[in-house]
């Protein structure tokens, strides 16, 4: 072998050891290949989107073994929300409630980056069916299931909550303008889908033309329409037209609406928010919808001669219970005869229209009411309007606390006017000159109730009752009655009497630790044509207790003693 074949060898050979060794043939470690990052799939649903909708964007991406991803989702205009990653998996949601500002073409950005700092990008056009910004949009964030308010904006077109969100307001204000060479119509904050949620927004109006607007276009706060949810902690302010002497039959503070019967009924809580001064009505029930409005406060700060508002309105079908409200103010001191503001207002009925369905099994327990020229109005009228509905509603008017200081209606003041039938009417306090049949004579009235005829009966108000030996009963309650179920006050006295094995040592009394002298009567000449009472034994068994008067049909009730 020649020298020259062996220096090639032995340069062969380190070359072969170099290469074993993990290094070329000058010692360096070689470069390892790594493929690019490739975004595998790209998913964009729906092709289109408007105010409210939500647009939700996906992407794969593949990347060397052992290599972790970044992602991050931006846009130029609309709010994004936070990423949900998984592996080589990112989605987000994307999404405007109003508008979105001119000029500007709206995407959304993908950028991924691998932990060795490779990264691509991947942009979403966005197809945008809604309005173009007029003025700076109101700003969110956006996350699973929420929206939040992030400062307080100014808008002169509607919010829309996307479908199963909750708009939360944070306690910012949005309030309500006009448009350039328009006005403001609609609700400042509605529902885009069939179930939303609302809370902790201030909402209010300024300066809006005093152009009144019908149906769909009637300017309200916040809306719920043909959607179940619930509307919370929330304020809204002096939402007028004009000057604040606007007569438009609009202004609802908050408004709850099924207008399809086919559908729903949809249910919704009103809970802990605050109307001031709406222009015409605070919070409004209507049609085939179950709500629970309870612990509101409703202040009209009335009077005024301009519009009658109501405060709590529920009417067309609508059903629930209206528990522990505060509404006040709702008084009307202007020319117009037989114009009236009422706290709490339950309406339908043929006379209001063919679409005009009955309120039944409504529940109005334990609200305040002050200052209202009719505290509770249950109008529910068929036909010419002259009579009360042929059919029973059964709403119950028990607990609550109403109270007017002066008679400043021209025409009708009532703290309970009734015109339904076998409605329970009972347990409610009454005062104030503004209440007192006396102050007015025809004028001013504690509880006036359309009957069908005289009281024909004594009926209980109250259930049968299990009682320890020794112990007071729960109150008792007997009413006098038309035969429609009505309350008719009735004159003359109404003995107590009771039969069974524990009557033998059985007394009544007046209160309710059945401590004071033993009653023997009772009287039903009162507002609300009721007495309570309690009473006790010593004897174990049934004891069947009787109110009797008059040539009225008597009352019996058997409760248990043991």
């Amino acid at each position: 072998m020649s020298r020259a074949e062996v220096k090639h060898l032995s340069l062969l050979t380190l070359g072969l050891a170099l290469w074993a060794a993990g290094c070329d043939e000058h010692g360096a470690p070689p470069v390892t290949y790594r493929p690019p990052l490739v975004i595998e799939e790209t998913v964009q649903s729906p092709a289109s989107v408007g105010p409210g909708d939500i647009l939700r964007l996906a992407v794969t991406v593949s990347a060397t073994r052992g290599e972790s991803l970044s992602f991050s989702w931006s846009t130029t205009a609309g709010t994004v929300g936070t990423a949900v990653n998984e592996a080589g998996h990112s989605e987000v949601v994307w999404t405007s409630l109003s508008c979105l500002p001119p000029g500007v073409t709206p995407t959304v950005t993908m950028t991924v980056t691998d932990s060795v700092g490779r990264s691509t990008s991947h942009t979403f056009p966005v197809t945008w069916t809604g309005p173009t910004c007029t003025r700076a949009p109101c700003v969110f964030s956006l996350e699973d299931g929420r929206i939040a308010l992030a400062a307080d904006c100014t808008t002169d077109t509607t919010l829309l909550v996307p479908e199963d969100y909750t708009f939360d307001g944070e306690n910012h204000t949005v309030t309500a303008v006009d448009p350039p060479g328009g006005h403001f119509t609609g609700a400042v904050i509605r529902n885009r889908g069939t179930t939303a949620r609302v809370r902790d927004v201030i909402v209010t109006a300024t300066g809006l033309k005093n152009v009144c607007e019908f149906d769909a276009a009637r300017l309200r706060g916040i809306l719920l329409e043909g959607a179940s949810g619930e509307i919370v902690g929330s304020t809204v302010l002096d939402l007028q037209k004009g000057s604040g002497t606007s007569g438009c039959q609009e202004g609802f503070g908050i408004e709850v609406r099924n207008d399809d019967a086919s559908r729903g009924p949809f249910r919704v809580d009103v809970l802990r928010n605050h109307v001031i001064s709406a222009q015409k009505l605070g919070i409004l029930a209507v049609g085939a919808v179950e709500v629970t409005i309870s612990e509101n406060t409703v202040d009209a700060e009335g009077p005024v001669t301009h519009i009658a508002r109501n405060g709590i309105q529920v009417g067309f079908g609508a059903r629930g219970r209206v528990l522990g409200n505060t509404v006040s103010g709702n008084a009307y001191t202007g020319p117009t005869e037989n114009t009236l503001g009422a706290g709490i207002l339950v309406i339908g009925g043929s006379y209001f229209g063919d679409n005009s369905p009955l309120v039944t099994d409504l529940a109005i327990e334990g609200n305040t009411l002050a200052d209202n020229d009719v505290g509770i109005y249950l109008s529910q009228l068929e036909g010419s309007g002259a009579d009360g509905p042929s059919t029973p509603t059964r709403l119950r008017v028990a607990g609550n606390t109403l109270r007017n200081a002066a008679a400043s209606n021209p025409t009708y003041q009532a703290a309970i006017a009734d015109y339904g039938t076998a409605n329970v009417i009972t347990s409610n306090v009454i005062s104030g000159a503004g209440y007192d049949p006396a102050t007015v004579p025809g004028r001013t009235f504690a509880v006036e109730v359309v009957a069908v005829g005289p009281a024909s009966v004594l009926a209980f108000l109250t259930p049968a009752y299990d009682v320890a030996t020794g112990a007071c009963s729960g109150k008792v309650t007997v009413q006098s009655q038309d035969t429609a179920g009505n309350l008719v006050p009735t004159a003359g006295t109404f003995s107590l009497a009771a039969t069974g094995p524990a009557a033998s040592s059985l007394t009544f009394h007046a209160d309710p630790a059945c401590t004071g002298s033993a009653l023997s009567t009772v009287d039903l000449s009162n507002p609300q044509a009721e007495a309570t009472f309690y009473f006790k034994s010593s004897t174990v068994g049934t004891a069947t207790v009787a109110v009797s008067g008059g040539t009225l049909s008597p009352a019996s009730r058997s409760h248990t003693l043991h």
